[in-house]
């Protein structure tokens, strides 16, 4: 018996420039600005191919039967800025399910030893997509770019088309 592994992607948003690109802030969660796909930038896990990592558009193609995995991360090496994902809306509808990890493992680096880490456990979440049929899906997540105190900063929508061939086996 086989385990299917899934296809990873992570949906790399460039939160500081971003934030400096839009004046004035969208701060209405019901008026959300779009995020500009240059401040994106996307992760694609293609475990049987010697394709490339780094997708150069918002658009994505699986085979359909396949396993989507896909995380929203901001830019932010000192936890500047934070992003919070809504679940994604698609048209037509697809199956899209959050999936949480409870108390991971996570290795916390010590600055005076940092060949010995130290661990800590996190909670984690991303969401996961399969669509057994062939087809073309736009996806829209509705996204807030969060100061660290959790407070919003902006609210954005972050659009991706999602292509779903037929499997190759």
């Amino acid at each position: 018996m086989t385990t299917e592994k899934p296809e990873h992607v992570l949906l790399i948003v460039d939160a500081k420039g971003l934030l400096a690109d839009l004046d004035p802030l969208p701060t209405d969660p019901d008026s959300p600005a779009d995020l500009d796909p240059r401040h994106l930038c996307i992760l694609h896990s293609r475990p049987e191919t010697d394709a490339p990592l780094l997708v150069e558009s918002p658009r994505l193609t699986v085979e359909a039967g396949k396993t989507l995995l896909l995380r929203v991360v901001p830019v932010a090496l000192l936890g500047e800025e934070i992003l919070f994902s809504h679940s994604p809306a698609s048209v037509p509808p697809l199956a899209i399910e959050l999936t949480e990890q409870r108390s991971l493992r996570l290795a916390l680096p010590e600055a005076s030893a940092p060949l010995q880490p130290s661990s800590r456990e996190v909670d984690d979440y991303h969401w996961q997509l399969r669509s057994d049929q062939p087809g073309e899906f736009k996806l829209t997540w509705q996204v807030a770019v969060l100061a660290q105190d959790c407070e919003p900063l902006a609210h954005l929508s972050l659009h991706l088309d999602l292509v779903v061939t037929e499997p190759t086996d």
